[in-house]
């Protein structure tokens, strides 16, 4: 019955220790996982974004450069 004792006083407080540690590695990378989910969610809201700004800009400097162009013609016609 000692031996008994002996051992599970031995070896009971690594194996808990164990357990404890591999669940909080658990509770870890799931909350890291959730919030790099989330990250990556505001990122591609974000990015939509930046895309329409860059379209909405590539736009005007077209059209900026469609009326330069225009007042270049007017100009080298006289």
């Amino acid at each position: 019955m000692e031996q008994i004792f002996s051992v599970i006083g031995q070896y009971a407080f690594p194996i808990v220790a164990c357990v404890v540690m591999g669940w909080y590695v658990k509770y870890i990378q799931d909350n890291y996982r959730k919030d790099i989910s989330d990250i990556s969610i505001r990122h591609k809201d974000e990015m939509e974004k930046v895309t329409a700004a860059l379209n909405n800009n590539t736009m005007a400097i077209q059209r900026l450069t469609d009326f330069i162009e225009k007042e270049d013609e007017k100009d080298t016609r006289y």
